[in-house]
């Protein structure tokens, strides 16, 4: 099955420190491009990709063609499942966000993240009562394990019963460490969005092929492997990439093709469109959210053709 995501931009109304940008190659946080929206809606109608799209950002009710992107996602596919911080200018007049977001119905999925360092508990506990209230599709209702989160907080979030979730940090802790290792690195006092164990189980594999790809240094593999991956990332410089690590440090040694080439003609790495997947050579390792979303091999260079014998007198 095919994953498709849109990154419609990469600046935020945050600057959280444990975000996935804040230490890639290239810090994005800031970063003014924003996806072209026509360029998007045409290149999706003619190549589907998926059955469902999800779209992140940054933050991307900041972009200014926000609710026009939404209307035009509505047109093309019967899930959106859309990711936000639930701050910044779009939600101010929260009445009236609420009204939109009843228009565009359950089709919408709303998965929603609790930053504390930049917004009021009490405000983003009633922003999801209500939204729930309304009959809005909420989904996820989370914050990730940091520092920021204060036990505090986290009793009160919980305590809300707004169905909160505890996100697992993985990547590099501030001791130098790959998080998640052994369940002594996991908050347990409250429920999780998803199991740790994926990582803690698979720890080995987990720091070969995650040796943190926001960490400088860290982050070239020392043989190239040959990546299988069903991920179809369309980011806001309006190119189309592979995986998490090369969207958001906006590689372009990885960059798959444009979405302005619609018949896709002239992308990079071929698109299997029954199979579902990208076949590449990568010489990068991953983001933890990439991690056991990729299949990888040994890579092996195709064959020089080999010429028949020679015919003997």
């Amino acid at each position: 099955m095919a994953y498709l995501l849109v990154i419609t931009n990469l600046y935020c109304n945050h600057q959280c420190s444990y975000c996935i940008q804040e230490q890639s190659s290239l810090d994005v946080r800031q970063n003014p491009k924003r996806v072209d929206v026509p360029s998007l809606l045409n290149f999706l109608q003619h190549n589907r990709i998926a059955r469902s799209i999800k779209v992140a950002g940054g933050e991307s009710s900041l972009h200014p063609d926000f609710e026009p992107m939404m209307e035009g996602f509505l047109k093309l596919y019967k899930k959106i499942v859309f990711t936000t911080n639930l701050n910044g200018k779009w939600y101010k007049d929260f009445d009236q966000a609420l009204d939109t977001m009843e228009r565009w119905g359950r089709k919408v999925q709303w998965n929603t993240t609790y930053h504390p360092k930049w917004m009021d508990t009490d405000l983003y506990i009633d922003r999801v009562k209500r939204m729930k209230a309304r009959g809005i599709n909420v989904d996820q209702v989370t914050s990730t394990d940091t520092d920021d989160l204060t036990d505090a907080i986290a009793q009160k979030l919980h305590a809300a019963k707004i169905n909160w979730r505890l996100q697992t940090f993985t990547g590099r802790g501030a001791d130098g460490r790959m998080r998640p290792q052994t369940m002594s690195d996991i908050n347990q006092k409250y429920p999780q969005l998803y199991n740790p164990a994926k990582f803690i189980n698979n720890y080995e594999e987990y720091l070969e092929e995650c040796e943190d790809a926001n960490y400088k240094g860290k982050d070239i593999r020392p043989r190239m492997i040959e990546c299988v991956t069903s991920r179809f990332l369309i980011g806001p410089d309006n190119f189309v990439y592979p995986c998490h690590r090369h969207l958001y440090a906006q590689d372009p040694a990885y960059r798959c093709g444009s979405i302005h080439d619609v018949e896709m003609k002239d992308f990079k790495y071929h698109w299997q469109p029954f199979m579902k997947r990208w076949v590449l050579p990568c010489h990068t390792k991953c983001n933890a959210c990439d991690f056991k979303a990729v299949k990888i091999r040994p890579y092996r260079r195709p064959r020089a053709a080999q010429r028949p014998a020679p015919v003997s007198a």
